[in-house]
């Protein structure tokens, strides 16, 4: 802008040196005039021409820094613009690097979940208050619906429980998602009837097991993957079921309302009675074994009932004995609990430390008592760890 005003200079002192030789020359032509008109004539020439000029001038500077501050304040504009969409951009890059991953449905449905972040349980009060009645417990594989979350206690829904719990102790949304997966085991929920249970992933494998619509099995997530098939593990061994006929999520659970907890209780008190009957109307032909059998049943009975009631240990030795009146097991005692992927203590070895070691006496007064044909079972042939399967529940084991 400086050069174009410099320039704008120059031009209009070449035309000031111009008109002052043009005044020049004027003043030296021949007039008719006197010579003071001449001077007069001449001088408010001059004068005139030079005004003119001085307006000219004054004018085309104007213009000229008009422009300057036209071109200065659109330079402006243009850096201020230029800045503007630099810091958008940076916005906008920000923004991304902070940008949460999406989350996947499953994760969406968790949003609204609570979990209990407890051992034991946590219960389920009618207000928000820790002197207020319980309407029930929330257990570590409890999931609950927030009903309407406070700074302090949050009312949840779990269940035919509705209530509040004290936040806490509690996990919400992703986080309860993640405590899921760590504390609930997985299984394959059975969706119809007569449900193979494979030993391999092929359809002419041989069947391990028959589950009914409603059954859940165990899900085995060390197995082999295999494709249209899910691997599961039920008492007979690890195996294998169709993956068209089973759902397999998360074993979680609902809370549990205090009438709830009451009427389990004295169902599972009524199964008990049951099982006593049924021991003393289930009485068996005495079977004869030699001290070596004897002794095995004992161990076995130790290595898989060692912590459980008397009963369940008297339990366990009768289900070894009737597999062995079946016909479908091996017919002794020895053939039975060694069958291949039948019993675990006899893979992992627990078993053979037994019979090495010390057998306690419970264990083998109960192997006599099932050898003298004692069965509280009343005649079943299977149990494992209660998880909910339909069957006889003595102590912490199903039987059917």
């Amino acid at each position: 802008m400086n050069k174009n005003k410099k320039l704008m200079q120059g031009i209009i002192l070449m035309i000031t040196t111009l008109a002052i030789a043009c005044s020049a020359a004027f003043t030296g032509a021949e007039v008719t005039q006197t010579p003071a008109d001449a001077n007069i004539v001449a001088k408010n020439g001059k004068a005139g021409i030079v005004a003119s000029l001085e307006q000219t001038e004054n004018r085309m500077l104007d213009e000229v820094q008009l422009a300057d501050v036209t071109v200065e304040k659109t330079e402006t504009q243009i850096v201020t613009v230029a800045s503007k969409s630099e810091a958008q951009e940076a916005v906008a890059k920000k923004a991304e690097e902070n940008k949460e991953p999406e989350m996947t449905k499953t994760e969406k449905e968790w949003q609204d979940k609570v979990m209990a972040d407890v051992e034991d349980f946590l219960c389920i009060r009618e207000k928000g208050d820790a002197d207020a009645a319980i309407l029930g417990k929330l257990y570590p594989t409890s999931v609950a619906t927030v009903v309407k979350e406070g700074k302090t206690w949050t009312k949840i829904k779990s269940g035919s429980v509705k209530g509040y719990v004290k936040n806490e102790y509690l996990l919400f949304g992703s986080e309860a998602y993640e405590n899921a997966k760590k504390v609930c085991k997985k299984y394959a929920y059975v969706q119809t009837d007569g449900l193979r249970v494979r030993s391999e992933a092929d359809e002419d494998a041989k069947v391990l097991a028959v589950a009914d619509k409603g059954d859940k099995l165990e899900y085995n997530k060390k197995a082999e993957k295999a494709d249209g098939w899910v691997a599961v593990t039920v008492s007979a061994g690890n195996g294998y079921v169709s993956a068209d006929y089973v759902k397999v999520k998360l074993g979680t659970t609902e809370a549990v309302s205090i009438e709830e907890e009451l009427k389990a209780q004295k169902e599972k008190e009524a199964k008990a009675a049951k099982a006593n009957a049924s021991s003393v109307a289930t009485k068996n032909a005495p079977t004869s074994a030699s001290v070596d059998d004897a002794t095995l049943l004992a161990a076995i009975i130790q290595c898989e009932a060692g912590s459980e009631p008397y009963e369940g240990k008297v339990a366990v030795g009768a289900v070894v004995l009737n597999r062995m009146r079946s016909g479908r097991w091996p017919n002794s005692i020895s053939g039975v609990i060694y069958q291949r992927g039948q019993f675990g203590p006899v893979s992992n070895g627990s078993l053979a430390r037994a019979l090495s070691g010390s057998i306690s006496s419970s264990c083998k007064n109960a192997a006599a008592e099932a050898l003298a044909g004692s069965d509280p079972t009343g005649g079943r042939m299977f149990f494992h760890r209660a998880n909910g399967r339909d069957g006889l529940i003595i102590g912490n084991h199903v039987f059917y």
